[in-house]
């Protein structure tokens, strides 16, 4: 869910850390993203024991938007 108008309004919310300025990026964005297989596949009883697999997709996702990977994990 994207709570902010604007990257100006996520930088200026009181819990912004600079170290997560890699992951803004519109709300389209992230929902082309997500809307790969590695999400679609989420209720999969094994989702999470082949979530190495589904990694590379990820950062694959994200480097289409200029990003390196997710802040949450460490490329």
């Amino acid at each position: 869910m994207n709570l902010f108008r604007s990257e100006d309004h996520v930088k200026s919310w009181s819990l912004y850390e600079a170290a997560s300025a890699e992951s803004i990026m519109p709300l389209s964005d992230w929902a082309e993203t997500f809307s790969g297989p590695l999400f679609r596949n989420r209720l999969e009883p094994n989702y999470l024991s082949r979530i190495p697999d589904y990694a590379p997709e990820l950062f694959k996702a994200l480097q289409k938007f200029g990003k390196s990977g997710p802040f949450w994990m460490p490329t």
